[in-house]
């Protein structure tokens, strides 16, 4: 069934993106129904946890170090369900409250569960699911430093190891997606961002993980570029949905990577 839902998306998207001059015509006449300022995608929070928040937690004096999981390691195997080891991986409260910003993103980029998005038939939604059930985000995502702590770790994971992809990078590139969704980046965190994105796309980065790469790209362009005519918009936002439900394992064809490519410019070159 997933193999199916993947060769139906890609024909999908293959004759969104191979438009004739007619074609294109036909789609600037229609209704696109693109907003910028709104998220591509449903969060269902729930009344102890919402997706980036107003920052509320002042974090600039904490000092705590990190948490290794090691209660979930030594009783796992007690466990008898996957949701009885996930509740097993959350971070004591005492521990949580102190811990730094710094140790709590580098944490939560630990999380033993991040990579089991990949078990999901919709890999966004299954990766938003997982981490819902992990304190440690719901707390990052209300510190005051959080979002540039999260920032800061993707800029410093590196693209071209395979021995991370899985497990941090390709999650974490979810992560920042789910920010940028939301929109709450300012305008000097989007250039650097843009700018990051944009160093990945040529520096030997492993072609799963620039497929995340420009995905993350993608949703960079469709919400802070605001010169991208409607028709660009429209083809981003399908081909953002097709990839967040079954990631793709190469970059886009070249109609949307240019485009991401062209809009991550602009946006990297402001002052």
């Amino acid at each position: 069934m997933k193999t199916k839902m993947l060769l139906l998306a890609m024909m999908a998207l293959m004759a969104m993106t191979a438009c004739t001059k007619d074609d294109s015509e036909t789609l600037l006449s229609k209704d696109y129904d693109n907003n910028q300022d709104l998220p591509m995608f449903e969060y269902d929070g729930t009344k102890d946890f919402a997706f980036w928040p107003t920052p509320s937690i002042d974090d600039s004096g904490l000092q705590g170090g990190g948490y290794d999981f090691a209660y979930w390691q030594q009783h796992k195997a007690e466990a008898e369900s996957v949701e009885a080891m996930m509740a097993m991986c959350n971070i004591p409260k005492d521990l949580l409250k102190a811990m730094s910003t710094r140790n709590l993103v580098i944490t939560c980029s630990n999380y033993p569960y991040n990579a089991i998005f990949g078990a999901y038939n919709d890999a966004y939604k299954g990766f938003l699911g997982t981490i819902v059930d992990f304190n440690g985000y719901a707390e990052l995502m209300k510190r005051k430093g959080g979002l540039q702590a999260t920032l800061d770790l993707y800029a410093e994971l590196d693209g071209r190891a395979l021995d991370i992809s899985f497990t941090r990078f390709q999650p974490w590139t979810f992560f920042v997606c789910s920010a940028v969704d939301h929109k709450v980046l300012s305008n000097e965190q989007v250039a650097r961002l843009a700018q990051v994105v944009t160093s990945r796309f040529n520096d030997g980065t492993k072609d799963t993980n620039l497929a995340f790469t420009y995905l993350l790209g993608g949703f960079i362009a469709y919400h802070y570029d605001t010169t991208l005519p409607d028709e660009q918009l429209y083809l981003l936002k399908t081909y953002i949905r097709f990839a967040c439900q079954l990631p793709p394992v190469n970059r886009p064809d070249d109609r949307i990577s240019t485009i991401i490519e062209s809009s991550l410019n602009r946006l990297g070159s402001v002052d």
